[in-house]
């Protein structure tokens, strides 16, 4: 019989200076438009699948981004079909599209090349 940990300790966060909180926060911001670029180019199909590939490759902000919410941005693709796309590859649903393997990132592309 297991037995539920029932004294977590939760962590605590870092002491921050105001000047480093506040570094902190603005580069929050930039990756969240960053991420929100990638996708609205993806959405008006200047970027391609393989492309926000390419480039998660070399930007952090971009592999953090998860990878339904890749999937969704695709124009004529909902939340629904990103769902029934992700399950087909068998791609978990919190996958970041830094965790994609070889053989996930080619069946979205097959997949989505259609």
């Amino acid at each position: 019989m297991r037995v539920a940990n029932l004294w977590r300790v939760t962590p605590t966060p870092p002491q921050l200076s105001s000047e480093q909180r506040q570094a902190a926060s603005q580069l929050a911001v930039a990756n969240r438009r960053r991420r929100a670029d990638i996708k609205r180019a993806l959405k008006s199909g200047d970027l391609t699948l393989a492309e926000v590939f390419a480039i998660a490759d070399t930007e952090d902000c971009v592999a953090q981004m998860r990878a339904s919410d890749l999937i969704a941005a695709i124009p004529a693709i909902g939340e629904v079909k990103a769902s029934r796309i992700m399950r087909h590859a068998q791609i978990a649903a919190t996958r970041r599209i830094r965790g994609l393997g070889a053989r996930q990132r080619s069946e979205l592309l097959k997949a989505l090349a259609r």
